[in-house]
């Protein structure tokens, strides 16, 4: 351990992110885990590096005694043969005698060589994770960097990570270099790496997509009280103002539509409908199935959530939408099942 040990630690500092004194104490404990497997198990033993200069020093460290009866195991030394070594030493002090690190054999090296990779390797994940965890349920900016078999491979800052095609959108192309803005579902610190999952389909992604759109989200004046999707072809958002001046439809879709046109853009065409929560279910349910005009609400049975809606008959396909895309949506937002019927006159 030298000089070049020290300076190979500051560059691993710097080129990802791990400090030095990090490293230092993995490599005690790997050193120490090595010595031990070579020189006996039951060895208690120290091992420090001197962070300035690289200088290893192992101790071996005993438990002074006062009679020879009390040298129970190899840790256990009497005070007569521990003067020998610090003359002041006292029954009950801990006597740490320098051991000549030359007797560290190649086994014992490789050993600690091991063992140090992979603790660099828990310590890098840690760090990777402690930067990126608050990621966590938001949206970032990840770079392509190229199209496979079942998706495309992405680095995030200096993660790399895959998305699949079933978690992009139906209309999502893009080449190598292009940046693609994805929503962090989860980091996962038990894998190998700090592996993050992404996602362009969840009902989340248009929340964040939206929060980032309204500054009245991000301060909480608006609330999203319920979201349902079909990637790529309709998102239904109710929303609710806490301040009775803002309208939350108005600041949602924004001056000339400009706020929600962004979102769309992002989504590559998929509509949205924004509309009041309410906790009358019978107005939510009318809301919800905007934009087709509803003359009334039914509740059928309030236990099992039924309803039963009413349109003019013009409204009727909107109202269900292609394949029944709208009435689903509805339902899922609601927690309500949804019958819809034509009103004739």
């Amino acid at each position: 351990m030298n000089i070049q040990l020290i300076n190979a630690l500051e560059q691993l500092r710097e080129d990802r992110g791990i400090s030095k004194e990090e490293v230092i104490d993995a490599l005690e404990k790997s050193l120490k885990v090595a010595y031990k497997k070579s020189f006996g198990e039951e060895e208690n033993v120290e091992v420090k590096i001197d962070p300035r200069n690289g200088e290893i020093t192992v101790f071996r460290v005993f438990e002074v005694v006062k009679e020879e009866s009390e040298v129970t195991d190899i840790n256990k030394i009497q005070v007569d043969e521990a003067r020998k070594i610090e003359h002041l030493i006292a029954p009950g002090d801990i006597l740490r005698q320098r051991v000549n690190v030359k007797k560290f054999n190649r086994i014992a090296a490789q050993t600690a060589k091991q063992v140090l990779i992979q603790k660099i390797r828990e310590l890098e994940k840690e760090s990777l994770f402690a930067q990126y965890k608050d990621m966590n349920g938001k949206i970032v900016t990840a770079e392509v960097i190229r199209e496979t078999r079942d998706g495309y491979e992405l680095r995030v800052g200096k993660l790399d990570t895959t998305i699949p095609f079933d978690r992009l959108l139906p209309n999502d192309r893009y080449r190598n270099g292009d940046l693609m803005k994805v929503l962090v579902e989860s980091i996962d610190r038990r894998s190998r790496a700090a592996a993050i999952k992404v996602d362009r389909v969840s009902p989340q992604f248009v929340q964040q997509l939206l929060t980032l759109e309204v500054p009245e989200l991000e301060n909480g004046i608006l609330q999203i009280k319920a979201i349902a999707r079909e990637a790529g072809v309709r998102t239904k958002i109710a929303l609710v103002s806490e301040h009775p001046q803002v309208d939350p439809i108005g600041a949602s879709i924004g001056e000339s539509g400009g706020r929600i046109a962004s979102v769309v853009r992002e989504l590559k065409g998929e509509k949205i409908d924004v509309f009041y929560w309410s906790d009358d279910p019978k107005e939510l349910i009318k809301n919800a199935l905007a934009p087709a005009d509803v003359l009334e609400v039914e509740i059928v049975d309030p236990d099992n959530r039924i309803s039963r809606v009413w349109v003019p008959p013009t409204q009727l396909s909107l109202a269900i939408g292609k394949g029944g895309q709208n009435a689903r949506l509805a339902a899922k937002l609601t927690g309500w099942k949804v019958d819809i019927k034509p009103l004739l006159e």
